[in-house]
């Protein structure tokens, strides 16, 4: 499986649910993560595409079939309207993502493994998370995404790597 493949099974169904989600608009006010219920989200639109995926086998977010997915929200502190302005660690946060991808990389169990995570708010020609994002890539050997907006109108992204 490709990261292509997995956002073309998943990120619509995650991303509608994004959109018509008014909980959400909570978080992303208040640039508060909610890795939680990505994670049930995700589970379910693997579910709807027939993958019998399960959470937290292993101290894996996500796996099925030889296959392992690490998940992460990203708030940024990044300007934008009605959004509150707040200092967010991206650094720390990175590092989170990178710690995921060296976990999954040392392990031997899964054929297929990708980080997936969403990065709020955020509009992808954002100067600033270029850098952030190139450490990232670095470490991949497949990156996509897909662009999105929240109920509340604030810009997010989803990113799909391949480990």
């Amino acid at each position: 499986m490709t990261a292509t493949e997995l956002l073309n099974i998943t990120s619509e169904i995650i991303i509608d649910k994004i959109k018509n989600h008014k909980g959400l608009n909570e978080f992303v006010v208040e640039r508060s993560k909610f890795e939680g219920w990505l994670k049930v989200e995700f589970v379910e639109a693997l579910i709807k595409n027939g993958i019998k995926a399960k959470p937290e086998i292993d101290r894996i977010d996500i796996s099925f079939n030889k296959t392992a997915i690490e998940l992460k929200t990203i708030n940024t502190n990044y300007r934008y309207n009605k959004i509150k302005n707040k200092t967010r660690p991206i650094t720390i946060n990175i590092k989170s993502i990178k710690n995921d991808i060296k976990k999954l990389k040392g392990n031997n169990n899964f054929d297929n493994k990708f980080v997936v995570f969403i990065v709020f708010p955020l509009e992808t020609e954002q100067k600033e998370w270029i850098s952030h994002l190139t450490k990232i890539k670095n470490e991949l050997f497949e990156l996509v995404f897909k662009e999105f907006k929240f109920n509340n109108g604030a810009p997010g992204v989803i990113y799909y790597g391949k480990i």
